[in-house]
């Protein structure tokens, strides 16, 4: 009997360690992506319209089933005069033309998590976003952004210019 409760103590205790591992690596990696992002952020212009962390993928990326994680990496995308901007915390940059990108609502995809997304096209890079949400993705403060209201603030913008 003592040797039972040893097994499922030791197997308890395994899990318990599992999952307090997963969440610690899940708190290191936000911590490290807000440290980026506040980063990012001291680097814009001061003439910036309007700016959104958000996560990304590129192309037909966001498509592709084996995977591991549903986005490519996290970043920020601002307004700035008539230009659509998208720095991401790893480098990548890419600007879009807000008069003649086509900004587009993706919804839900299954093979992404059920994530919300919008896309902006101009031709020759297509880039589909999400709402920075934090650590977990029920995380969302009252202050956050939605993926649809970032979505929606762009196309005000996009309109207010034609």
């Amino acid at each position: 009997m003592s040797s039972e409760i040893i097994i499922l103590l030791f197997i308890f205790l395994f899990f318990l360690l599992l999952i307090g591992g997963i969440f610690l690596i899940a708190y290191l990696a936000a911590q490290s992506r807000k440290k980026k992002q506040k980063k990012i952020l001291e680097s814009l212009p001061g003439n910036v319209d309007f700016y959104a962390f958000v996560r990304f993928n590129r192309g037909n990326q966001q498509d592709k089933v084996l995977k591991l994680k549903a986005f490519q990496g996290s970043g920020i995308i601002y307004v700035m005069d008539d230009k659509i901007i998208f720095k991401s915390t790893t480098g990548f940059e890419h600007g879009f033309d807000l008069k003649t990108s086509k900004i587009f609502w993706e919804g839900e995809n299954l093979i992404n998590g059920l994530l919300k997304w919008f896309s902006i096209n101009h031709g020759q890079e297509k880039l589909y976003l999400n709402v920075e949400t934090g650590m977990f993705i029920f995380h969302t403060g009252g202050s956050k952004p939605t993926t649809h209201s970032i979505y929606e603030q762009l196309l005000l913008k996009q309109a207010a210019l034609s």
